[in-house]
C-alpha cells in the first residue's frame, strides 16, 4: 500500500508540473502579436522592398509588390523603423494597434545634390548616367600630397594604385577596370573645364601641383555619358575637378595642417659578412678567392666582422608637415 501511495503522489506532482508548463507556454504565446500594414510614397504609390525593422532588435521584413508587410512584434516593442533607398527613414509607434499605414518622404538632400557633368552642372535626381562623388570632408583628412592618392578607396568602381614602389612613382587610376592592353587606361582629367592629357606621359605630373585643400568637388563620370561628351578621350572615364573660388560676402580665413613621422616599417632581412662570403664561395669559389680570400684572409676572417646595412644608412625616421592657409572672399565684380 505504501508503494502505491507514493506512485500516486509522484503522478499528481508530475500532473501539476505539466499544467504549470502549459500555462507558462500559453502566457508566452500571448506576449507576441502580428502587425500588418502598407507603405507608400507621397503620391500614394506602393513602395516595394522597404525594410521594416523592430527598433532595438534584429527582426526585419520587407514589403511585397503591393507595398504591404507583416511582422511579429513581441510585447514591449512599440516602435517600427522603415528604411528605403532615396527616402527618409521613419519611425512609427504602433502601441496596441495591429494595422498601420506608413507614408515615406523622398530624401531631398540626396536628390538635390549638384554634380559636375562635363557640359555644366545638374542635380543628382536628373542624371541618367553613373556619376561618383568624392566626400571632400573625408579627403581633406588624408595626409597625402596629391588628390589622386586621396581617391583610393573612396569611390565605387575606381582603383587607385601605385605603379612602382619607388618614391615619386606615378599613380594609376582605373575606372571600372582596364579597357586596353597596349594603350593607357588613365582617365581624362578635367580641371575647371580644361581637359588635361595623360599625366603619366607628362614630364612633370600636373596633378601634383594641385593642392587637395584647393578642391571644391570631385565628380567621376564612369559610363558612356562621358564618352558622348569628350569622345575617345573619355573612353577610360572622366575625373571632373572643380577648385575653390571666392564667394560673395565677408572674407573667410581657413587653415588646415598636419604633422607626422615617416619611417620604413618593412626591412629586408640581410646576410651578415660571414654568411655572404660563404654563399659566394659556394656559388663561385674561384671568384670568391680572388675578391675575398686575399692578403691571408679566409672564411673565418669574416665571422666576427660587422657589416654595413645600407638600408639603415639611406633611410631614417623623418618628420613631415603641411600647412595650408587661405583667404577667400568676393564682391559683385571680383571673386
Amino acid at each position: 500500500m505504501l508503494q502505491i501511495f507514493i506512485k500516486k503522489k509522484v503522478w499528481l506532482i508530475s500532473g501539476v508540473s505539466l499544467l504549470l508548463l502549459m500555462c507558462i507556454s500559453t502566457a508566452s504565446w500571448a506576449q507576441e502579436r502580428t502587425v500588418t500594414g502598407v507603405v507608400s510614397d507621397l503620391q500614394g504609390g506602393p513602395l516595394v522592398g522597404v525594410i521594416v525593422q523592430i527598433k532595438g532588435s534584429k527582426t526585419t521584413t520587407a514589403t511585397s509588390s503591393k507595398g504591404d508587410f507583416s511582422i511579429k512584434v513581441p510585447e514591449g516593442a512599440q516602435t517600427l523603423v522603415f528604411r528605403y533607398i532615396g527616402f527618409e527613414d521613419r519611425e512609427v509607434v504602433v502601441n496596441q494597434s495591429n494595422t498601420v499605414k506608413v507614408t515615406l518622404r523622398e530624401s531631398v538632400s540626396q536628390l538635390n545634390d549638384v554634380v559636375v557633368i562635363g557640359y555644366g552642372t545638374a542635380t543628382r535626381k536628373d542624371l541618367t548616367g553613373s556619376v561618383g562623388t568624392v566626400s571632400m570632408a573625408d579627403l581633406n583628412k588624408a595626409p597625402v600630397k596629391s588628390f589622386d592618392e586621396a581617391l583610393a578607396g573612396r569611390v565605387a568602381g575606381v582603383q587607385v594604385v601605385s605603379s612602382e614602389g619607388q618614391p615619386g612613382a606615378p599613380i594609376e587610376i582605373n575606372i571600372r577596370g582596364n579597357n586596353s592592353i597596349t594603350q593607357s587606361n588613365y582617365p581624362l582629367v578635367v580641371i575647371d573645364g580644361f581637359p588635361m592629357e595623360d599625366p603619366n606621359n607628362a614630364v612633370v605630373n600636373p596633378l601634383n601641383t594641385l593642392d587637395p585643400n584647393e578642391i571644391e568637388s570631385i565628380d567621376i563620370l564612369k559610363d558612356a555619358s562621358a564618352t558622348a561628351i569628350y569622345g575617345a578621350r573619355g573612353a577610360n572615364g572622366v575625373v571632373m575637378v572643380t577648385t575653390k573660388r571666392g564667394k560673395l560676402g565677408a572674407p573667410v580665413i581657413s587653415y588646415n595642417g598636419y604633422f607626422g613621422l615617416q619611417q620604413n616599417n618593412k626591412r629586408m632581412k640581410l646576410l651578415n659578412p660571414y654568411e655572404f662570403v660563404k654563399l659566394q664561395n659556394e656559388i663561385d669559389p674561384v671568384r670568391t678567392k680572388t675578391l675575398y680570400f686575399k692578403e691571408g684572409r679566409n672564411l673565418e676572417s669574416y665571422r666576427n666582422l660587422n657589416g654595413i646595412n645600407w638600408e639603415d644608412e639611406v633611410t631614417r625616421v623623418a618628420p613631415m608637415q603641411n600647412h595650408y592657409l587661405s583667404l577667400a572672399g568676393g564682391t559683385q565684380k571680383t571673386k
